[in-house]
């Protein structure tokens, strides 16, 4: 007789023990917060009737990007086009954490960024991106650190997907990326880092607290396109969730609260 499978370890014993489960898991609260229900509704989801009668909040929701500082943009060059089919680039895809000291060509850039969360098309007015988003509301901003990239001196960036563009914000540092989180060597060495926000009222004011989910799941959407074309330019990248918040909303200006980091994605040319 073969040996029988292992028990499958009941991870909830690990979280709250062999007793009763705790009632004020934050996780859990959050959970059923964000529920739907048939009957329920959320008295914070305000703003769905207000869009289809108002053409001004309309226009507001078709122009989701922040642009911060009003300089003149610095256009990104054309995407260089992947010549790997998804199945193979899906296979191939892997976590890589050694960069080689190789600076990244803006055209890699602009293809990384163009691929995460670009504009792809539009129907009438309403311009769609690279990633599904809950009532095209498209609540998060890519940002860039870049240490080594051809053409553009070290300084944190902003990608505006409506221009196909980058707004410079300010110089950055040479050990800026130090501490940010408890992995300096996923940050540090890399040639730049994307940092995924998400701007949370641009999509609660329709879904209520459902929208915290949605900007998660978007956040996901874009990690995923962001890597796989950093996998088809054969880059090295490697996504961090682990990261100390209030360091990087500070690093990037932003508040943390109507606006906060949500996941960070370093890349650089593959070292090995």
């Amino acid at each position: 007789m073969s040996a029988p499978e292992p028990q499958t370890l009941l991870f909830g014993t690990v979280v709250y023990g062999d007793g009763p489960a705790a009632t004020d898991d934050p996780a859990e609260l959050f959970h059923e917060a964000s529920r739907f229900y048939p009957d329920v509704v959320d008295t914070s989801a305000v703003g769905g009737a207000l869009l289809v009668h108002s053409p001004e909040l309309q226009a507001s929701a078709r122009r989701a990007v922040r642009r911060r500082t009003g300089l003149p943009p610095v256009p990104l060059p054309e995407a260089e086009p992947a010549r790997a089919s998804l199945d193979a680039l899906v296979a191939a895809r892997r976590s890589t954490r050694g960069y080689s000291d190789t600076p990244l060509r803006l055209a890699q850039l602009s293809t990384l960024l163009e691929a995460s969360y670009g504009v792809t098309g539009a129907v009438g007015p309403q311009p769609f991106r690279a990633v599904p988003s809950g009532g095209a509301l498209y609540p998060l901003e890519l940002y860039l650190a870049t240490q080594r990239v051809e053409s553009l001196e070290p300084a944190l960036y902003h990608f505006d997907p409506l221009r196909a563009a980058l707004e410079r914000i300010r110089p950055l540092a040479s050990d800026e990326l130090a501490g940010l989180t408890p992995y300096d060597e996923l940050l540090v060495p890399s040639a730049a880092v994307a940092m995924i926000t998400a701007v949370f009222w641009r999509s609660r004011f329709k879904y209520g607290s459902r929208a915290y989910r949605f900007a998660l799941l978007e956040a996901g959407h874009l990690a995923q396109n962001f890597l796989l074309a950093a996998t088809a330019l054969e880059l090295a990248a490697c996504p961090v969730g682990g990261f100390f918040d209030r360091r990087v909303d500070a690093f990037l200006g932003i508040d943390g609260l109507y606006e906060a980091a949500l996941y960070l994605l370093p890349v650089g040319a593959s070292g090995r």
